[in-house]
């Protein structure tokens, strides 16, 4: 996790340039190269979607994957250079030492914070995939060690985008795609092979539920197909929610809880909300598995730059005013997750603390 102190505000990510097309995100690191290869050779020749691959191997290995690759896909395939336009039925892989990340529908190389040792740079650019193309975003883990990409993932799923994960069973290495699994991130867990037969039933399924939307009675802003009686019918899927799990959304967030239930359509192939209530109401399991992604939980360090600047430079100093060495500043975080929050705020805490001469204690509650 990037757990450097914001500097400025980062641009609103929701509002970059939408591709109309998915961008597949796919991770890998050792044994990587035998799993990338079975999936590409699988490919169709015009997939309609871009494949962005991000590695981390020793800097030989990295600085000709593209030439590796190029022998098993009839896609071009292009090392990332400099920014540039990402477009589909185009294969790019990211060069050694540096990490990439998706600005305003481009491919754009930062230079590797991530300590020796301690690669991070599929969570990276998952994270920054997820934001800036939502439900068009798909996630991929295949062979490797650690556990890269299982933070990334969650953003994906977090933002409507689908994960695919290689079964370790098929992976050379197995603890990238293990950890990715026990982790929940998994929506399906294929052999590599498997994995482009899945990518274009996903297409697929997305396409036909855009053309419901398109057609939809009557229409709405929402990326599918409510029905003929939004309201009612949403009600229905949160009533089938509360009866098999016992947890009540019906006061939960208009916007997340409809980005959610448009993942779940794309995972179960159901083209409009009617036909996922059908499914809800004969399967008792979708709701768990609703519920599951309603409560996924993502977070990073110093995640919201401009509330946390906000807080550096004028709540912090405000609430040491008048303390003294004998005198406690206290502060709750609430609804932590694992942590990110609470310690990003202890930093600045700190830090504001170091400035003065007689500083007061300091307490977090999380």
């Amino acid at each position: 996790m990037d757990s450097q102190k914001p500097d400025q505000p980062t641009p609103d990510t929701h509002a970059q340039a939408r591709l109309p097309f998915p961008i597949v995100g796919i991770g890998a690191s050792a044994g990587g190269f035998r799993a990338l290869a079975a999936l590409l050779e699988k490919l169709p020749r015009s997939p309609g979607v871009a494949l962005v691959i991000v590695l981390h191997l020793p800097v030989d290995q990295q600085s000709k994957a593209d030439r590796v690759l190029q022998r098993s896909t009839r896609l071009p395939v292009v090392q990332v250079n400099h920014s540039m336009p990402i477009l589909p039925d185009q294969v790019y892989v990211v060069p050694p030492a540096r990490s990439l990340k998706m600005e305003d529908g481009r491919l754009v190389l930062h230079q590797l914070d991530s300590a020796p040792g301690d690669p991070k740079t599929i969570d990276i650019f998952f994270r920054t995939l997820a934001m800036a193309h939502r439900e068009n975003a798909v996630g991929v883990i295949l062979s490797g060690m650690g556990s890269d990409g299982s933070a990334g993932l969650a953003c994906i799923k977090e933002q409507g985008g689908v994960t695919l994960v290689q079964s370790p069973a098929d992976a050379e290495q197995a603890s990238m795609p293990q950890s990715a699994i026990d982790a929940g991130m998994a929506d399906f867990v294929l052999a590599a092979a498997q994995m482009p037969a899945k990518l274009m039933e996903l297409r697929g399924i997305t396409q036909a539920i855009r053309e419901h939307a398109r057609h939809g009675h009557p229409p709405t802003e929402v990326g599918f197909d409510m029905g003929a009686d939004p309201e009612r019918t949403l009600q229905d899927v949160l009533s089938l929610l509360q009866e098999h799990t016992g947890h009540d959304f019906h006061q939960y967030k208009h916007a997340t809880l409809l980005r959610r239930l448009e993942r779940r359509l794309q995972v179960r192939g159901q083209p409009d909300l009617p036909s996922y209530r059908d499914l809800q109401r004969r399967d008792a399991g979708e709701s768990h598995a609703l519920l599951k992604d309603l409560l996924i939980g993502v977070t990073q360090f110093f995640r919201d730059r401009a509330a946390f600047l906000a807080l550096e430079h004028t709540v912090v100093p405000h609430i040491f005013l008048g303390k003294e060495r004998a005198d406690t500043v206290r502060v709750w975080v609430a609804a932590c997750s694992t942590g990110e929050e609470a310690y990003s705020l202890a930093m600045l805490l700190a830090d504001h603390a170091a400035t003065l001469a007689d500083p007061p204690a300091i307490q977090v509650f999380a």
